[in-house]
């Protein structure tokens, strides 16, 4: 394809206004997310969201918020500042109260339509994106020379929901401290961070590419992998990578080769052992204790059978 035309595309996506469309993509993927949740983890409590409808909806308004309120946070302002456009929050509140009261479960059985379900993945990694550019060249400019700073914040701007999940289900009555992010990690948290690099390597120069393309090139893989996993449930293009870096940094070399020893001298063994197989040993008869007692019975019935014939002959000698 036209470079020039991909460099358009992506100044054309960077400059899409998050309010009112992505805003709204993100808040109902949000809140189907929770609605999931639900389904899942307490599904003891019947009734939660029509009987516990406040943490219903602080949970929500917890996780649609929470990169923003993370980052704030962290940066040493007022953790409900973006409250202050009251806008975002009605938005968040209406899209909320159309997923879990909806009259017949209309909005939620359409959200879980695929072609549906595409398009507002499309639109959520599209706000993801621009949140995450926009919180590391906001953080640039209040520390410019913090680059793990700007990393960091970055990051939770596009995966604050993650990170906040534990606390997000604490609010709704459930504690599982042995599930948060830092445990296991998702694709959208190991993608945040990696964009978050790139954008700030990119500002610094140290990626010669126009950031247009770079943008579009997050972008779309951040779309590719919400797509695939709209249809497969589960996709970690990053995990063979994982796996093979664990294997060469985290692992001692001596126990990796000694492992792999272990496993080739056990296929060995095992490919000799089908190639030949055994010859079953025989044991002498007079060894085994089954042999030995059968032996010791047929003695004893010859002997009787002998003496009964003796004495038969005898009584007819006598006769």
């Amino acid at each position: 394809m036209n470079k020039e035309l991909l460099i358009d595309l992506g100044s054309q996506l960077a400059r899409i206004r998050m309010y009112p469309v992505l805003d709204t993509c993100h808040y109902l993927f949000t809140a189907l997310q929770v609605r999931d949740d639900i389904q899942q983890q307490q599904t003891a409590t019947q009734n939660f969201t029509r009987r516990h409808p406040l943490s219903c909806w602080l949970s929500t308004m917890f996780l649609c918020f929470s990169g923003s309120l993370l980052s704030n946070f962290l940066l040493g302002e007022s953790p409900i500042k973006d409250f202050v456009q009251h806008q975002h929050l009605l938005l968040a509140t209406l899209c909320w109260y159309l997923v879990f009261y909806s009259p017949f479960d209309v909005i939620t059985r359409l959200l879980r339509f695929i072609p549906i379900r595409i398009c507002m993945g499309v639109g959520k990694e599209i706000q993801r994106t621009k949140k995450i550019f926009d919180g590391v060249h906001s953080t640039l400019a209040i520390y410019p020379d913090g680059y793990i700073i700007v990393v960091i914040i970055g990051a939770i701007k596009g995966c604050g929901g993650s990170i906040m999940a534990t606390i997000d289900r604490f609010i709704r009555g459930i504690w599982l401290p042995s599930q948060h992010e830092f445990l296991f990690p998702t694709f959208a948290t190991k993608a945040c961070f990696i964009s978050a690099t790139i954008f700030l390597l990119e500002h610094i120069r140290l990626l010669k590419f126009e950031r247009e393309l770079i943008y579009l090139c997050i972008a779309s893989m951040f779309i590719y992998v919400r797509i695939i996993t709209i249809f497969f449930k589960q996709y970690d293009p990053l995990m063979p990578f994982e796996n093979l870096s664990s294997g060469l940094l985290f692992n001692s070399w001596a126990e990796t080769i000694s492992d792999a020893y272990r496993r080739a001298t056990a296929a060995s063994s095992s490919t000799t052992n089908i190639s030949t197989p055994q010859q079953p040993t025989l044991m002498p008869a007079a060894l085994t204790p089954l042999t030995a007692t059968t032996t010791l019975m047929g003695s004893k019935k010859e002997t009787n059978n002998i003496d009964g014939q003796v004495k038969g002959a005898e009584g007819k000698k006598r006769d």
